[in-house]
């Protein structure tokens, strides 16, 4: 695992969430959050690289499979959120990272 390429990839990722955010806010509150999977990797470097990226994760969870729940302050609840959300998932999809997003309405 190159930890340097993750920060990196996650600094990206958050400038089109930022992005992707603009705009109007409605629909639904929720709580759509973007989620990282990276078996195998050492969960303290994944944590340091997380922080080094300017987001936040609490911790390696097993509640929705092993993964990481990462918030990068995207702004919004409704739709601003899940369009942040999903250019985060696309855009560390594409870079070769097992993404997924948890889509949770308030």
């Amino acid at each position: 695992m190159d930890y340097k390429k993750l920060t990196e990839d996650l600094k990206q990722a958050k400038e089109l969430a930022r992005i992707a955010a603009q705009g109007e806010d409605g629909g639904t509150a929720n709580l759509d959050s973007f989620v990282l999977r990276l078996p195998r990797a050492r969960e303290s470097k994944v944590l340091e690289a997380i922080k080094e990226a300017g987001c936040y994760c609490r911790g390696k969870t097993d509640w929705f499979g092993t993964c990481y729940f990462i918030s990068c302050g995207y702004g919004g609840q409704g739709n601003a959120q899940t369009r942040a959300v999903t250019a985060m998932e696309k855009f560390m999809t594409k870079q070769g990272y097992k993404a997924d997003i948890f889509y949770k309405a308030d």
